[in-house]
């Protein structure tokens, strides 16, 4: 099984893939470390992603929906 990025079969989500997590009218950089296909979820990291949300989210990590994920570019 794999994730896809708005259910398009083109786009699927890869480690290392830089995104925008969204909630409500907040959007988070990150970059995705794992991917659990099964319960439609990806570990993301925000570290090293911009340095002023690095002083400011205590958590360096999270969990989220693929639902809340958005694909902003490829990464290395």
């Amino acid at each position: 099984m794999q994730l896809f990025y708005d259910g398009d079969t083109d786009w699927p989500v890869e480690v290392y893939d830089i995104v925008e997590i969204v909630a409500a009218d907040y959007r988070f950089p990150a970059t995705i470390k794992k991917v659990f296909p099964k319960r439609g979820e990806v570990l993301v990291s925000f570290e090293g992603v911009d340095p002023v949300l690095d002083l400011i989210v205590l958590r360096k990590s999270a969990r989220v929906p693929m639902a809340a994920v958005e694909l902003i570019g490829r990464g290395a």
